[in-house]
Parts: C-alpha cells; structure tokens; sequence
C-alpha cells in the first residue's frame, strides 16, 4: 500500500481540538457511530469509528470525514493502481489523539508513531489506495499536545469498485493502528 507522512505544525494551519460544538465521545457512547452522518451510507467508517474507540484502543478519535475524488485528483502511481483503476474514488479522514496524556504532550512519540505506521502500512498487500498521516498540534480538555490526521483513500474504475478498495485501505490502517498502537516496541515497555 502506499503510504506517507507528514509534520504541519505552525500559526494558521489546522489544529485538533476536543471538546468542540458537536463532539461526541464514542468512547462513552459508541452506539452513536450509528447516528453520524457521515457512517450513515458507509458502515466501513462506522466500523473504524468504533475500533478506534473501543476500551482495547490506545487512542480516541475527534472529527471525521469523507468526500468523493475525481479522476483528475487522482494520480496512479500514488494510489498504486493502474491507469483505468484510477477513475473515480473516495477518500476519508479520521483526528486520532492518544489517551496516555504523556504520549499526547510528545511530538518525539507522534514522530516515531507517524514513522511506525507509514512503514508497516507500506508493507500491506494493497492496490488501488493510500493512507496519508499528518501529524498536527492537538488541545483536548487544555492540555496541548499532538495528533494525527489520518488520510484513507481508494480508487477504482467504478464507485463500487473505489469504495471497496477505499474500505479495505481503511481497514488495514485501523488494524495497523490499533496493533502498532498496542505494541511494546512503540511504547518502549
């Protein structure tokens, strides 16, 4: 799979922030991924939401969202995909915030986990998609810190076919996530 990441911390560049208007803690509520809207035609999503949440899961999540691409927002080579499978696609995000509030204050942490995750994830069996990470500054309840936006998006040459492989992309990097996430070689135990 292809996969990459990125630092864009400074003034005037978007930030994770938590609580805000329209939160809602699907740690403490995760039956309300069924409500959203963005869950509501794509159960892949909902899924991931609710992974992410889950008491097993070393991090929370804040925002997401999900939009169609054109085939000119496109390019093949970064989609790993050929020409004629790179017509239409989807793409989504989802704001990941770590609950140990030591790992949140930690740029040198979300490096090495952004680091982590491209590598494991560009190791994964899969054509016709991407995940991009960006790690950013994040604020949850006052306390700053970091976070990660991450990025999933798939092609295809038909929207079943984009919308498969976006949701096997998607897939794939919960599971990176939450096994990564878990492990003691990124805690350092």
């Amino acid at each position: 799979m292809e996969a990459d990441w990125a630092v864009e911390v400074g003034p005037d560049l978007p930030s994770i922030d938590v609580p805000w208007e329209g939160f809602v803690d699907l740690r403490q509520n995760p039956s309300a991924a069924n409500a959203l809207a963005e869950t509501a035609q794509h159960p892949a999503l909902r899924d991931a939401l609710i992974a992410l949440n889950s008491a097993q899961s070393p991090v929370f999540t804040s925002k997401c969202d999900l939009w169609s691409l054109t085939r000119a927002e496109i390019d093949p080579d970064e989609f790993n995909s050929a020409p004629e499978n790179a017509r239409e696609g989807i793409a989504s995000y989802i704001d990941l915030l770590q609950l140990d509030s030591a790992r949140l204050a930690s740029f040198d942490f979300h490096e090495h986990w952004a680091r982590s995750l491209t590598g494991h994830l560009k190791a994964v069996k899969q054509t016709n998609g991407r995940v991009d990470l960006v790690l950013r500054p994040a604020t949850v309840d006052s306390v700053s810190g970091y976070g990660i936006t991450l990025y999933a998006a798939g092609c295809g040459a038909g929207t079943r076919a984009a919308n498969a492989a976006w949701e096997a992309v998607l897939r794939a990097a919960v599971a990176v996530t939450m096994n990564l996430g878990l492990s003691p070689a990124l805690t350092g135990e």
